[in-house]
């Protein structure tokens, strides 16, 4: 029987909980909840996932909900998630966001054409 610890991940990932502002020219911006980072993607909460495929702006804040970090993301996948806690049975859902590039700026808005 196969190991079910097993990480299929290639990359490391850092299993902290922060706040990233997206942006997309559809949705415009909005504040939410990222979790498990790394140095291709992350997971973020939204109570309404974008669409798949969608380029977003992805800008971490500094503790201040002011941008210090931007990269342009990917929508990958879409999550659904039940757990239980003291409270009880539980979900959420969310993005997975596959990161296209850093910004060269920090804090920088996107160009006209960086979502392109």
């Amino acid at each position: 029987m196969a190991d079910l610890q097993t990480e299929r991940r290639a990359a490391a990932r850092i299993d902290k909980v922060f706040r990233v502002l997206i942006a997309s020219d559809l949705h415009g911006e909005q504040w939410h909840i990222a979790r498990n980072i790394s140095g291709t993607g992350m997971f973020v909460e939204m109570a309404e996932p974008l669409p798949l495929r969608t380029k977003v702006v992805v800008r971490f804040s500094n503790g201040e909900d002011e941008p210090s970090i931007c990269a342009i993301a990917k929508v990958q996948n879409h999550y659904y998630l039940q757990y239980s806690d003291a409270d009880g049975l539980r979900a959420l859902c969310g993005v997975g966001l596959r990161f296209v590039r850093f910004m060269p700026e920090a804090g920088a808005g996107a160009a006209g054409h960086a979502l392109h």
